[in-house]
């Protein structure tokens, strides 16, 4: 099989390490080292930054952060067949399924959860999908061979593939996921004499802000085209922080002590099956 992988930064370059030796890959990216040590490395067959690239390929995955995956699907049109299936790696599905679909049918938008807080080519691993989630999302169009193929290619990189409408898609990642990385970034607004203390900073501060580290563009990125779920999410964790202040400032022990043991059996009810 002929792949197409359009942008070699973590997520694309993994891909291509996990499937060397059973497909043919070539990159795409505008970044002309990136694609010098991919071909050195043997990642890909052939590489460039020119869509055209991709023609003779039977898929092409574009790997990019979500502000550019529209655009370059619409690059590709005169390069690849109608029938030659196209995925890409975003967290946001649900503007961009939209998008793509009205312009190419066979379209399957995909998320690999699967990501690092340090970005970029030198950051891929081969065995970065493997025993990992990858949601699909295919539109209510998408051809059945299309999504069989992509459900295919991920499955082939070890992940666990499940199946989601894009708009639930993009309102469980606002929780699960995008929430959670902008409280992450914001802490560190809060942090910025710490370093001093480098040699005092625990775990919980550790781990609370591991993912402040993350690639800013591909945020912003994210954060804008998920607007309006994070927005709900902002107003509703501003009210969630407000009873807080208020348990606190009244010095209400016993509500503190009731709030948090609630917080608590969430998290711990949330993993339970997995320990």
């Amino acid at each position: 099989m002929k792949i197409a992988v359009i942008g070699l930064g973590l997520i694309g370059a993994s891909l291509a390490k996990s499937l060397a030796g059973r497909a043919e890959i070539t990159g795409i990216d505008r970044d002309p080292g990136v694609v010098d040590k991919a071909m050195r490395d043997r990642v890909i067959f052939r590489g460039g930054d020119d869509p055209s690239l991709a023609r003779g390929c039977d898929m092409a995955v574009i790997a990019l952060p979500v502000g550019s995956i529209v655009d370059a699907a619409r690059s590709l049109l005169p390069h690849l067949g109608p029938d030659t299936p196209v995925t890409d790696t975003g967290s946001t599905k649900a503007r961009i399924a939209r998008e793509i679909e009205s312009f190419r049918p066979c379209f399957v938008g995909s998320h690999p959860i699967a990501g690092k807080e340090n970005p970029g080519y030198c950051a891929s691993q081969p065995d970065l999908f493997a025993g990992r989630p990858c949601i699909i999302t295919p539109g209510a169009h998408a051809p059945e061979e299309c999504v069989r193929r992509v459900r295919q290619l991920w499955e082939a990189c070890g992940s666990r593939v499940t199946s989601m409408d894009p708009v639930q898609h993009d309102g469980l990642m606002a929780v699960i996921s995008h929430m959670p990385h902008l409280l992450s970034f914001a802490s560190m607004g809060l942090a910025g004499d710490l370093h001093i203390h480098r040699g005092l900073l625990g775990a919980g501060f550790r781990d609370f802000t591991r993912i402040a580290a993350s690639d800013p563009v591909m945020w912003r990125d994210i954060l804008l085209d998920n607007s309006g779920h994070i927005l709900k999410l902002l107003d509703d964790y501003v009210r969630e922080l407000g009873l807080m202040r208020e348990l606190i400032d009244s010095l209400d022990a016993a509500g503190l002590e009731e709030r948090l043991r609630t917080y608590s059996t969430i998290r711990r009810n949330l993993y339970e099956d997995n320990r």
